[in-house]
Parts: structure tokens; C-alpha cells; sequence
């Protein structure tokens, strides 16, 4: 008797799905994972190979540059953000906003981005944060430097004011 061993469904063959990071993906009990943004999307900022794209939009609100930021902020991520921070940078007035309420993965680089867009802006980001990124600033003790706002409306609302 031969023991047979399968390395993925039962039913196809197909190899089980992973995300980016190795871990298994998990499907919704209503079928297979689907984007999850929605809104305008600029096609000149899509890069996601993942169909996500890391830029979802970049608008003025109040006289406030607005970043909305989806899907996982990586390396490879971070250098195609850079270019379109650095643009929301030069037309911000100072103050900056980066809606992070859509990222579901930050490593180091995006860490290191946020930290050096601080350090040149008033950087406003906000929420709600995906659990993984929440943990991450606390992990890090970026929750402390990093002023992170619980809606959209109010880090626009403040960085307008000057705060």
C-alpha cells in the first residue's frame, strides 16, 4: 500500500494559496479573497503586482495633502511611495496626511519612510490602523512619536489647523 501525500487541494492539485509573506491565505467563507479597496484609484500609481495598489489616491483637502495607502508596505513598496510622498511634500504647505486605515503589512522601510517624511513635515497619519500595523507601532514605540489620528476627517482636520 502506497501512502499517498498532497501538497495542496484535495479536489485540483493546485498548490495551497499563500500571501506575500509565506503565510497560508486564508479564503472568506464567501469565496476567494477580492480587492478590498474601493474609491478613485490613480492607474499611474498602481505598481501592485498583487492588483492591490499601494496608492490608492493623493488629493488636496482644506488646503492638506491627502495620501490614502493600501495593501503591504514593503521594500519594493516603499520605493514606488517615496516618489509620490515626495510630491505631496511639495505641494502640502507644510503638513502632510497618509491614510493608513487600508494597510494590512508594514515592515522597516515603511517604518523608515514614515519616520523620515516626520522629520521633514507635519506628518498626520490615520486610521483605524489593521491590527498587524497597530502592533507594529506599539512594538516599536511609534505610537509615541508618530501622531496617529483616528479618522480621516480628523488628522485633515488637524493638520489644517496647524497642529
Amino acid at each position: 500500500m502506497v501512502n499517498a501525500v498532497t501538497t495542496g487541494d484535495d479536489a485540483t492539485g493546485e498548490p495551497p494559496a499563500q500571501g506575500r509573506h509565506g503565510e497560508r491565505a486564508e479564503e472568506p467563507a464567501d469565496g476567494p479573497a477580492r480587492d478590498r479597496t474601493d474609491g478613485p484609484v490613480d492607474d499611474q500609481m498602481d505598481g501592485s503586482a498583487e492588483g492591490v495598489p499601494y496608492v490608492v489616491s493623493r488629493r488636496s483637502e482644506r488646503g492638506v495633502e491627502v495620501l490614502v495607502l493600501a495593501g503591504e508596505l514593503d521594500l519594493d513598496t516603499v520605493q514606488e511611495i517615496g516618489p509620490v510622498l515626495d510630491g505631496a511634500l511639495a505641494a502640502g504647505g507644510g503638513s502632510v496626511v497618509v491614510d493608513l486605515s487600508r494597510v494590512s503589512f508594514a515592515d522597516s522601510s515603511a517604518l523608515n519612510l514614515l519616520l523620515r517624511t516626520h522629520t521633514r513635515t507635519r506628518l498626520h497619519l490615520c486610521g483605524p490602523l489593521q491590527p498587524f500595523v497597530e502592533r507594529l507601532f506599539d512594538v516599536t514605540g511609534l505610537s509615541g512619536v508618530l501622531t496617529v489620528h483616528d479618522s480621516l476627517d480628523e488628522a485633515v482636520r488637524a493638520a489644517a489647523a496647524g497642529d
